[in-house]
C-alpha cells in the first residue's frame, strides 16, 4: 500500500530487513538490502509493481493481484 510513496516504501522495505535478522534468513536480508537501495527511487519515478508484497520470496518487479480488503482501503483512503 505505501509504494507509491517512497519514504513509506523505503521504510517498509527496512522493516521487513529488521524482520531478516531477526528471523536469520539470508535470503531475506539480501533481497531486502537490494530493495532498500532501488525501493524508494522506483516510488520515485512511479516504476512499481502493483500489488507485490516486497518479500524476497518473489521477484521485486513481479505484480501481484490485490486482495479484495486492501483495494476498499485503498478506495476509501484515496476518495478521502
Amino acid at each position: 500500500m505505501g509504494q507509491p510513496y517512497p519514504l513509506q516504501h523505503t521504510y517498509v522495505h527496512w522493516q521487513m530487513l529488521k524482520f531478516g535478522f531477526r528471523i536469520k534468513s539470508m535470503k531475506e536480508i539480501a533481497g531486502q538490502l537490494t530493495r532498500l537501495a532501488v525501493g524508494g527511487v522506483k516510488s520515485f519515478v512511479g516504476v512499481i509493481p502493483v500489488g507485490n508484497t516486497g518479500g524476497a520470496n518473489v521477484p521485486a518487479l513481479q505484480p501481484m493481484p490485490i486482495t479484495e480488503d486492501l483495494k476498499a482501503i485503498i478506495n476509501n483512503h484515496s476518495n478521502g
